[in-house]
């Protein structure tokens, strides 16, 4: 019988029999194969190019728009960088095969000349070299994708090792309890203790979030498998706040960004439009008390939680006085001949 069952096997991946024309439980066809190798392909080709760009020691940006955008402030922070560096766009990911458009749905518009235009969900890869020697920029600005997660990082992991990528920095924004009266405020946090050349006086937190993860933990571990540091920015936008954007906010995270970029970049429009954010916010909640209270708690709780933060961690203290406790051995030398030992 096994060696029936062998032979029938044989003919069946030559394509001699079919699948359950014997009376045998049905196998996979072969042609299933083809199918899958036609669907790579496919996924593969959801990488649209218009140019490969020569890129070198470059540190990937990357921000989504989705439930990791509170008040768009993430993605309009490497918009703003795009604008001022007129980077260049030379890829995108067609959403076809990563959206399910009854949730993310296309959106209609109309044109200049009348004409009805409609926009799917755009995924698009901008490039900016340094003219220093510096670190070139790869900014990719995307919208969170309902399916195959997988495959849609390992199409920004291709774009990344082809143009060199040495640093990934994740960008997003959270709604969360925190005052508008305060200054921004916006958390670091990396698992690598060492982000690479040039970036050796940025040192983060390392996260200790435990649950559901969102796609910028996904690249991050994908880029991880290459050895690549990350690094992930989180801007933090009060809750009671229904805005479409927060000027304040994208203010703040492009300041942190700064320090990943080699070319200055100039906030005094985005400066402009916080200064006038906040004087509209004053007038719009003037006469709200409800809110007012509420805002005066989120006040106390957010300077104490600014007066901790800035404390010393007890595992720092501990590592500071082991460090002085090892240099006062190594200067006291070795104890005299005739001396005991303490």
């Amino acid at each position: 019988m096994g060696a029936r069952l062998a032979d029938l096997f044989i003919l069946f991946v030559s394509g001699r029999v079919r699948a359950g024309a014997t009376g045998y439980p049905r196998l996979r066809p072969v042609t299933n194969q083809r199918n899958w190798y036609a669907l790579q392909a496919r996924l593969l080709s959801a990488l649209q190019h218009t140019e490969h760009p020569i890129l070198n020691n470059t540190v990937l940006l990357a921000a989504w728009g989705g439930w990791p955008d509170a008040a768009e402030s993430a993605t309009r922070s490497l918009r703003e960088l795009v604008r001022q560096l007129s980077a260049t766009r030379f890829a995108s990911i067609d959403p076809e095969e990563f959206y399910d458009f009854a949730q993310q749905r296309p959106v209609v518009s109309n044109g200049p000349d009348g004409a009805r235009e409609l926009t799917w969900p755009k995924n698009e890869f901008f490039y900016w070299k340094a003219d220093d020697g510096g670190h070139d920029l790869l900014i990719f600005i995307g919208v969170e994708p309902n399916l195959k997660w997988r495959t849609y990082t390992d199409l920004i992991h291709q774009v990344a090792s082809d143009s060199d990528t040495r640093l990934l920095v994740t960008v997003g924004a959270l709604l969360d309890s925190v005052p508008h009266t305060r200054s921004p405020r916006v958390t670091g946090s990396s698992t690598n203790e060492f982000l690479g050349k040039g970036f050796e006086h940025i040192r983060y937190a390392v996260p200790n979030y435990e649950g559901p993860s969102g796609l910028t933990s996904v690249l991050m571990d994908r880029m991880g498998r290459d050895d690549v540091p990350s690094a992930s920015i989180w801007g933090h936008s009060p809750h009671y706040l229904q805005v479409a954007q927060n000027p304040t906010l994208t203010h703040a995270i492009l300041s942190e960004l700064q320090q990943f970029i080699s070319a200055p970049i100039d906030l005094s429009k985005i400066a402009r439009e916080s200064e006038e954010f906040d004087e509209n916010l004053v007038r719009a909640l003037s006469d709200q008390r409800e809110i007012e209270g509420y805002v005066k708690r989120l006040e106390e709780r957010y300077d104490s939680e600014e007066e901790y933060r800035q404390s010393p961690e007890p595992a720092a203290l501990v590592k500071e006085l082991e460090d002085f406790l090892r240099q006062q051995r190594t200067t006291d030398g070795p104890a005299e001949d005739g001396e005991p030992d303490d």
